[in-house]
């Protein structure tokens, strides 16, 4: 892994952290009850030693533990050889996503109907539960805990126009580092610019908080998004996946 992925990768983790992390040699280790891929998967990060045939057991046996699938998250820097091994033992290939960036220096945005807080209040968090269509308990009180848990300045937006909102996203910046996070759209106002007016006001909030540079998560099979983030001036720098196995029944 090249010096400029383990840097997104650390801004990554840190924008979305997990409830619970390990460290095992060299491995990043994240739980959250389930909630997203991302703060439940292995992370291959810094360089090991041991034998990666005994810490993918060893992973096994931690998730599996907690009644969740052992997940592992790749990227373009992991080389083929995990991947493979991973194959081998049964692991099917999810969620093919794209890193993106932008760089923000000279660069203006349009911020309209936009609300914001610097924390995920009652408004936003219905307003993102319901256009992401999370009803059940533990999702809910997952995302809660892992936006209350961050220790970054954030933004939480939402587009509202006639009283009610339409639109919802965080932004999470570090060390000049601007991460989009949760963009969501109420399904029946998609398609009419809402998602990047949300985006904009986002990266404007941004900047005014240092941001030099944005970045973002999108799944590749996510088109529309991925056009629209590339219309906003986004560059992919770098593409990830998950290897995911189930637990066998007993």
């Amino acid at each position: 892994m090249n010096g400029e992925m383990l840097l997104y990768e650390e801004l990554s983790l840190n924008a979305h952290p997990a409830l619970q992390t390990q460290l095992y040699d060299g491995w990043v280790l994240r739980f959250a009850n389930g909630y997203t891929s991302r703060a439940n998967s292995v992370n291959l990060l810094y360089p090991s030693a041991l034998d990666p045939q005994t810490k993918i057991t060893a992973c096994e046996e931690q998730y599996f533990a907690q009644g969740l699938p052992a997940a592992f998250k790749l990227t373009d820097g992991a080389g083929p050889g995990m991947d493979a091994l991973l194959a081998r033992r049964g692991y099917t290939l999810a969620t093919p996503a794209y890193v993106m960036k932008m760089d923000l220096r000279g660069r203006t945005f349009e911020s309209d109907s936009f609300v914001s807080t610097s924390y995920a209040d009652k408004a936003w968090l219905v307003a993102y539960f319901t256009f992401s269509n999370y009803h059940g308990t533990a999702k809910t009180t997952a995302a809660r805990q892992i936006l209350k848990n961050n220790k970054n300045s954030m933004i939480c937006g939402r587009i509202v126009k006639d009283g009610l909102p339409v639109a919802c996203g965080s932004s999470v910046v570090e060390r000049g580092y601007a991460g989009l996070l949760n963009i969501v759209v109420d399904a029946p106002r998609r398609g009419k610019g809402y998602g990047r007016g949300l985006c904009e006001s986002l990266l404007a909030e941004s900047k005014r908080l240092g941001a030099h540079t944005a970045y973002l998560q999108v799944a590749r099979e996510n088109e529309k998004a991925v056009s629209l983030y590339t219309k906003l001036g986004f560059t992919t720098i770098y593409s990830y996946w998950y290897r995911v196995k189930e637990r066998k029944p007993l």
